[in-house]
């Protein structure tokens, strides 16, 4: 069914799927804030959350964890094919294990459907989010929600609204909901935009996803082979990775921070007027995955559970004082099908020209307002 973006694919699950006191939410850390939120309806109903770490250096959820959290209770499992974080892909092999356990699947495809083949008969997840913006750059404004029939049937809307009932009553305080998927869209649907959707996934296919998926692979092993060659005059490096260091089991993105001479983190928002101005777009900050931040900063648990950090303050730079973190997050460079050589040679010329032997100066940012 079409959504507006594949963040409204994840609340439709999360505010339908029947948790009870006795179920469970499974979370690995590693998750879009679009996935996280789902927790808060979990909650809401009396189920019990659990998250997942993951492990340093390659910021990865080990598979005895996910086996020890899924051999108690039912309910949830949701996780992301890849991270949109630090471009890890967690094993698929999961959603099987899940459903053995008596769990449902959640699988977030929104970073890895762009240059990834997810076939949905080799594996099953009951519900799959997916952002069209992401895989072919337009439109904005029309994800879509994959979801197994029997997997529907287990969800109530705890709503209705136009076009999503058989039948209702004012006066009798009655409704019964469509009993396809027509009882999930909320209201008209983007259908003029629709038909783009159609153009894209013909557009991709023409081209070969399998070659996109190679063309992404050998960029993304390329860029961090520079990244990891870029040194200060003394030896030092000048870029810190985070999450794997070869492309091996990582999809197309790459999170990293610049270090000064002295070693210390320069500031991504100097990264990102540098980048903007050489006409370079990136991204920075903290990327709506704050799991995955954590453990790429390797903050502790007990820290993150102080009672300063729970009341509203002016900024998200109070927050980082409250933390002790030298910067609001990192630099992330996606690949894609329209990425090419040149891309790179751009970016890692810029890095090794403007921060080299330089510790750049950081007047005049504009503070943090959210992450």
């Amino acid at each position: 069914m079409f959504t507006p973006n594949a963040t409204g694919a994840c609340r439709l699950v999360g505010e339908a799927y029947p948790f009870r006191r006795g179920s469970r939410l499974v979370l690995t850390a590693d998750n879009h804030n679009s996935v996280n939120g789902i927790r808060e309806y979990a909650r809401a109903r009396g189920a019990r959350v659990a998250y997942l770490p993951v492990r340093p250096p390659e910021l990865r959820v080990g598979d005895d964890d996910m086996r020890a959290a899924l051999s108690r209770g039912r309910g949830l499992l949701a996780y992301p094919a890849q991270s949109n974080f630090t471009g890890v892909q967690h094993p698929l092999g999961w959603i099987g294990l899940a459903h053995e356990r008596g769990y449902d699947v959640l699988l977030d495809a929104a970073a890895f459907a762009p240059a990834n083949r997810l076939d949905l008969s080799a594996v099953r997840p009951d519900f799959v989010p997916v952002s069209w913006y992401k895989v072919f750059g337009y439109p904005t404004g029309v994800g879509c929600l994959l979801a197994r029939r029997s997997a529907l049937r287990r969800l109530r809307r705890p709503w209705f609204a136009g076009g999503t009932i058989q039948a209702v009553s004012a006066l009798g305080g009655w409704h019964v909901l469509a009993s396809d998927e027509t009882a999930f869209e909320d209201g008209t649907l983007n259908f003029l935009a629709i038909p783009d959707v159609t153009f894209g996934v013909e557009w991709v296919d023409g081209i070969g996803l399998d070659l996109i998926h190679r063309r992404v692979s050998r960029l993304t092993a390329w860029t961090l082979e520079r990244l990891r060659s870029l040194r200060h005059g003394d030896g030092t490096p000048m870029i810190r990775v985070y999450g794997p260091s070869t492309a091996e089991g990582r999809g197309g993105t790459i999170a990293f921070n610049v270090l000064d001479p002295r070693g210390e983190v320069v500031d991504e928002r100097v990264v990102a007027r540098d980048t903007s101005a050489a006409g370079i777009s990136i991204r920075t900050g903290c990327f709506c995955n704050p799991g995955a931040g954590e453990g790429a900063f390797r903050i502790e648990r007990r820290t993150l559970r102080s009672r300063a950090l729970r009341r509203p303050m002016r900024d998200l730079d109070a927050y980082l004082g409250v933390l002790g973190l030298p910067s609001g997050g990192a630099v992330r460079a996606s690949f894609g099908l329209v990425s090419n050589e040149a891309d790179v040679d751009r970016l890692i010329a810029l890095l090794a020209d403007t921060y080299r032997d330089r510790t750049p100066r950081e007047q005049a940012l504009h503070p943090r307002e959210r992450c």
